[in-house]
């Protein structure tokens, strides 16, 4: 499978430590731009934040775009689905709501910016081939999108890695974890010298 691009412009900073602060205060709010497949708003808008609150590994954090059940208005998520240019995440967290979007095409690319007020703390842009809202590889690369931006600590905190760097989450072509798993976890029966069965 392809595995989704992942550059940033503003380097992520730390993405995770404001995350992880903001988090223990209740839910985080988040915006979505963009409606790349003409869905129902509410339903791409937690497809969007479901996806990537599972993308974040070793935290649980709860995105809401209902700015009423956030506990507080920054820092915040910004996704923009599809943006017609390319916009940098200080963009997206300045003024959001002009960003031109594109329906969808083959490829989709997603622009994550998590702002305090204006600036962005970290912003991550990646894009994949998707061919639609059910595509599982919409979640993935909203799951991958969130991995980017908010990277798990995991390695520096313990000193070793154990994810190659170049992550597929096909895992050999087996069952796919449902949502809501952590991603990031190989399957039980996982043997890191078998590569298993060739995609």
């Amino acid at each position: 499978g392809s595995v989704p691009t992942v550059t940033t412009d503003a380097g992520v900073g730390n993405t995770r430590q404001a995350l992880t602060d903001r988090t223990e205060q209740g839910p985080v709010p988040a915006v979505v731009i963009g409606n790349p497949y003409g869905m129902d708003e509410a339903r791409l808008d937690s497809m969007v934040t479901d996806a990537m609150a599972a993308g974040i590994s070793g935290l649980s954090v709860d995105f809401t775009t209902d700015p009423s059940r956030a506990a507080a208005a920054e820092p915040r998520l910004v996704v923009v689905l599809n943006p017609a240019a390319d916009p940098t995440g200080s963009a997206a967290c300045r003024n959001p709501s002009p960003i031109r979007t594109l329906p969808a095409s083959d490829e989709l690319r997603v622009l994550a910016a998590f702002c305090d007020g204006a600036d962005p703390i970290g912003s991550v842009d990646t894009q994949d081939t998707v061919s639609g809202p059910t595509d599982r590889r919409f979640q993935r690369l909203l799951w991958r999108t969130a991995s980017a931006l908010f990277p798990d600590d995991y390695a520096e905190t313990y000193g070793f890695g154990l994810l190659p760097n170049s992550f597929d989450f096909g895992f050999g072509g087996g069952p796919e974890p449902p949502i809501g798993d952590d991603p990031l976890a190989p399957p039980e029966d996982y043997d890191p010298l078998d590569p298993g069965p060739p995609e």
